[in-house]
């Protein structure tokens, strides 16, 4: 990515853009709810579990 490119928020190729929009952690966060403690969450929203 140039600078030019950069500033313009435009990638340079295709593979390029893939490579970002398949990267592994946002292939694994891809179908997952944003939280970021699940757990604690689900605690204080279902104390009677």
């Amino acid at each position: 990515i140039n600078k030019e490119g950069r500033a313009a928020g435009v990638l340079e190729n295709y593979a390029e853009g893939e490579k970002y929009a398949e990267h592994s952690l946002r292939r694994f966060v891809r179908n997952r709810n944003p939280e970021i403690m699940p757990a604690i969450n689900s605690f204080f929203t279902n104390p009677s579990k």
